[in-house]
């Protein structure tokens, strides 16, 4: 497991040495809007701490963009386990479920935020999952990408 999981992080590091990652288009200006309004943002991913600092840093995301970042090494189970938007909770301090927003580009994603009871469970177009794969799972809405999200709480 050690030795697969370290050629994964240098394939991964090669491959972002070859095409250094970037945000999507309207995504910081999307965050920047929802937390103006007061709405706490998090993330949460498949990726470790170590990679996820390393992925944060290389887009400047490191300090002051998101309120709380949760990583799988944070929790006992990952995706579709709900316990990454649990804790995303716990460090945002949001204590009602029912006012919950997960949005995901892949079929755990939404699966995590359906198990963990989110009001919104929302599929963003922006990963390799079509909306046909999306659609299959259990969700409130589908978006082009998260820089739609604003507009889906009626903040625009």
């Amino acid at each position: 497991m050690d030795a697969a999981f370290a050629d994964f992080r240098a394939r991964l590091s090669a491959a972002y040495a070859a095409r250094p990652p970037a945000p999507l288009p309207g995504v910081f200006e999307a965050i920047a809007e929802l937390r103006a309004a007061g709405v706490k943002v998090a993330l949460t991913t498949g990726f470790d701490r170590e990679v996820t600092t390393s992925l944060l840093s290389a887009v400047g995301w490191e300090h002051g963009v998101l309120d709380a970042v949760v990583c799988v090494d944070d929790v006992p189970a990952g995706r579709p386990a709900p316990y990454m938007i649990f804790r995303a909770m716990e460090a945002t301090g949001v204590s009602d479920v029912g006012r919950v927003l997960t949005a995901g580009d892949t079929v755990r994603d939404l699966e995590a935020g359906t198990n963990a009871g989110a009001r919104i469970v929302a599929g963003v177009l922006t990963g390799s999952q079509d909306a046909a794969t999306l659609g299959a799972v259990r969700h409130t809405h589908l978006l082009p990408g998260v820089a739609s999200i604003p507009g889906l709480l009626s903040l625009r």
